[in-house]
């Protein structure tokens, strides 16, 4: 049982500069304007509603209540940096709700997730799992460990600024999950779920009790006065590491990570490098699914490479961090001109924004399930924020974005496409997507093929990632010379 009695302030907290790294949350020493949460001899945290409260201390340890009752810190907080270690309850429980539920509401406001994700693979990660700002934005990168593991979070957090009551800049927050960079100076539009409406008073850190006995230990909190969010500087180990499936090199351009896997001396060509270009380049992509392509991309002699553009949904925004993989690997490292795309789910939106931006640099267009309509996924109103419009906006603009309504000059370049798709895709519906794209490109003369797979959908089956025809045909239009194919393509078909 929580009571007042059982509280313990281990450090005085009192004003003091914040020290010159703010990103160290490695361990003291720490500033005097720091207090111990949660630590070895007691804990300074109590019960946000009437009552004493069930949560119970023990060792170190503070472990949340079986019910739903939650703790807060004794003071407010405005600018702060907070470092916080959790154990998930383990729970067999269907109900994901079951399974380490809890959160750090910040200002009670924010929430930053606490769950138990381990086993979630990445691109059915969900806003609402470990490490996301809840309902408002996944993490950058999977940092979760399994349940009853302790892990760690690290927060700097700049709160959001008033004049009365009016808000002239939104909370800024930089989490660090495991050690791992989860949240770069991430601009908070709103408060998230069940927050505090936002105000200009400061106010507690929650600890929330959800009916899950998740464990918490070794908590501090630092007050700080920040005039500005520091920078995660590029080479920063903790930022984005890219876990290749199959050995190569990570870099950074303009501080986006692009990735490059290259063939061995043995299939390594004469003269300029021929290369796929993969996309979506997020965090876990490309991934194990694609190390069979790899592998015969790698022995025909052709290297694989992509760049991180985030969730930019082909946006200009996205193109321009295109523009700088094309430029780094033709220019300083010797590769072809004319890349044939490897395009995968919402990769899609990305190789054609570029593509149809630069046919006269592309070889082909290889896809599977690839998103060609932003109206079918992610929606306008979620993708209009990466083109800088209102959904509304976007809306009226589509022809110069959407991949379905920019095949003109693709296809007056001849450029070969190949899509598998599936006819009960419901994430991304083969009619509005590859479907329109086969009826409009072969009505505009261009050569594309469909192969069309029935009931499957947007799922991790081996077929697509094991295709012959489909790896064929990447290779075949990496190491072509032609500015344009040879002969005709066969019509779209099924299988």
């Amino acid at each position: 049982m929580l009571s007042s009695t059982a509280l313990l302030m281990i450090a005085a907290q009192v004003s003091a500069p914040a020290p010159a790294d703010l990103l160290d949350f490695s361990g003291d020493p720490r500033s005097e304007a720091t207090l111990q949460l949660i630590g070895p001899e007691g804990h300074s945290l109590v019960p946000e509603g009437e009552g004493p409260g069930r949560w119970t201390f023990d060792a170190g340890v503070l472990t949340a209540s079986p019910v739903w009752d939650s703790v807060v810190t004794p003071e407010t907080y405005g600018d702060f940096r907070m470092h916080l270690e959790f154990a998930v309850n383990r729970s067999d429980d269907e109900n994901p709700e079951a399974r380490g539920n809890s959160g750090v509401y910040i200002q009670q406001r924010y929430e930053l997730q606490i769950h138990d994700s381990f086993a979630t693979p990445w691109d059915e990660y969900a806003p609402w799992q470990c490490g996301s700002l809840y309902r408002l934005k996944k993490p950058d990168q999977p940092a979760c460990w399994p349940a009853e593991a302790w892990q760690t979070y690290d927060i700097l957090f700049r709160a959001a600024r008033f004049e009365g009551e009016t808000k002239t800049e939104d909370a800024r927050i930089t989490a660090f999950h495991n050690g791992r960079l989860i949240h770069d100076d991430f601009c908070l539009p709103r408060k998230t779920g069940a927050g505090k409406p936002e105000g200009p008073e400061p106010r507690p850190i929650k600890l929330q009790g959800h009916h899950n006995e998740v464990r918490f230990r070794n908590a501090w909190i630092e007050r700080l006065e920040l005039d500005s969010m520091p920078a995660v500087p590029a080479d920063d180990p903790r930022r984005v590491q890219k876990r290749l499936p199959r050995p190569g090199t990570t870099l950074t351009l303009e501080g986006l990570t692009a990735f490059v896997i290259e063939p061995p001396a043995a299939t390594r060509p004469e003269g300029p490098m021929p290369w796929v270009w993969y996309a979506p380049t997020l965090a876990p992509y490309p991934g194990a699914a694609e190390g069979w392509m790899i592998d015969r991309l790698l022995a025909a002699g052709v290297a694989i490479a992509g760049i991180d553009v985030g969730e930019s949904y082909g946006s200009p925004d996205g193109t321009r961090g295109f523009d700088l993989l094309h430029q780094h690997l033709t220019r300083d490292r010797g590769y072809r001109s004319r890349p044939a795309f490897l395009a995968r789910s919402r990769g899609g939106l990305m190789a054609y924004g570029w593509a149809a931006a630069h046919p006269d640099l592309v070889a082909g267009v290889g896809g599977i399930y690839p998103v060609c309509d932003l109206r079918s996924y992610p929606g306008l109103e979620r993708a209009a924020p990466a083109f800088d419009l209102t959904p509304e906006e976007l809306s009226g603009r589509l022809a110069e974005f959407n991949p379905v309504d920019r095949l003109t000059a693709l296809a007056a370049a001849g450029i070969p496409i190949l899509h598998l798709h599936g006819d009960q895709d419901r994430t991304v519906p083969l009619g509005a997507n590859s479907a329109e794209v086969a009826r409009r490109y072969l009505e505009l003369g261009g050569p594309m093929t469909l192969r069309v797979f029935e009931d499957r959908g947007h799922d991790m089956w081996e077929g697509w990632f094991r295709s012959a025809e489909l790896t064929d045909f990447l290779i075949d239009r990496a190491v072509a010379e032609a500015a344009t194919p040879a002969g005709e393509a066969p019509p779209p078909g099924r299988r």
